[in-house]
């Protein structure tokens, strides 16, 4: 039997070839960074998220460096994120010798707490940046009061959130910049790349500097900042201009696979994320809680049956990497009982029905 894989990129046969045509016609037109065909995507996925202004760059890592740059975030400064994210978020704010602080998750929704951001706030604070995780959308009502009372901007880590909707308004569009992935296993998927989008017109010419090594345009060698080479290429934004063209669809199918396994994993001692009635996520991920039992077992059951898994993250402040920076930090006490209950199981457009009762199956064997 074939794996079942946990995440993969879609792209139907036709859209194969039309991708094919273009990347010909860009090979042939000599233009392979910053051509016209990122300049499309910008200005259509920004129009699609509700946004004014869209910046192409080559990975959320990147994006979220920018925005925070953009920001002015520097050394001595704090930014609040999740414990419970992929590093990169935090990675931001050290890229900038920022101080990032680590906010614990509420316990059914696995997103920032917005009453433990509130307690972290500090005359040092310059940004929180939220993490959409699994595309499910944040609380953003009360992120924002929280922003607008004490003047801190928020970034939205949206880079599991294509399509993901608010009370009807798109992740992303909320804060002051938000920044979105296309690693290949995204919602939208490319040989990796990243978007900034944001409607405040200085915020956007800053992004477009910083991406492009500190300068507007190429073919000039007159530089306003220090910059980075974090462009976007053609061959990435020839792929996602397919894959927003797919992307209706493509939610639509993640839905109903979600619904499935709504409707099926119906398991003692299995919790799934909490979905607020006013969101509708974009099902990146189908996160699952494991709240009594052995969470590595049951992976490696399902492991030995071909079907792919994952943890969904664990606390950031925990990483090797981080104890060396920033030395012991307060625990998240609701991340770190997360940490070892918390995966996520097969979820992706091309995913079968055959496949999805397989894994619904498998799990199920576990509760007898």
């Amino acid at each position: 039997m074939k794996a079942i894989r946990l995440r993969r990129p879609y792209f139907p046969e036709n859209s194969i070839k039309k991708i094919q045509r273009d990347i010909g016609n860009a090979m042939r037109g000599g233009r392979l960074t910053l051509g016209e065909n990122v300049s499309k995507f910008e200005k259509k996925f920004a129009k699609f998220n509700g946004s004014k202004f869209g910046c192409g760059v080559s990975s959320a890592t990147a994006g979220l460096h920018i925005a925070l740059l953009s920001l002015g975030i520097k050394q001595n400064d704090e930014v609040i994120i999740p414990s419970k994210t992929f590093i990169s978020t935090a990675n931001a704010a050290i890229y900038c010798n920022a101080k990032p602080i680590f906010c614990d998750v509420q316990e059914d929704t696995f997103q920032i707490d917005p009453n433990h951001v509130k307690k972290l706030i500090t005359k040092k604070t310059k940004a929180i940046i939220p993490v959409h995780i699994a595309g499910n959308v944040c609380d953003m009502k009360e992120l924002l009061e929280i922003s607008n009372q004490n003047n801190i901007p928020i970034v939205e880590d949206a880079a599991h959130a294509h399509g993901a909707t608010y009370y009807g308004k798109k992740a992303g569009s909320f804060g002051r910049i938000g920044v979105f992935s296309f690693y290949p296993d995204k919602v939208m998927a490319s040989a990796d790349g990243g978007m900034i989008v944001t409607n405040d017109s200085e915020i956007y010419k800053k992004t477009f500097e910083f991406r492009n090594v500190g300068r507007k345009y190429l073919g000039q060698y007159d530089y306003n900042v220090i910059g980075y080479n974090y462009r976007m290429n053609e061959l990435q934004a020839i792929l996602l201009n397919e894959q927003l063209k797919l992307l209706p669809s493509m939610l639509k199918r993640r839905k109903e696979i979600a619904k499935i396994y709504d409707e099926q994993l119906n398991i003692k001692n299995l919790v799934r994320q909490k979905i607020q009635k006013f969101v509708k996520s974009s099902y990146y991920a189908y996160v699952l809680r494991l709240t009594k039992g052995d969470l590595e077992r049951l992976r490696m059951k399902l492991s030995k049956k071909r079907i792919e898994t994952s943890p969904m993250f664990t606390s950031v402040y925990k990483i090797k990497a981080y104890r060396n920076i920033l030395g012991n930090t307060p625990a998240c006490r609701v991340t770190e009982k997360l940490d070892g209950q918390t995966f996520t199981i097969p979820l992706h457009p091309g995913l079968t029905d055959n496949e999805i009762n397989i894994v619904i199956n498998e799990i199920k064997k576990n509760e007898k």
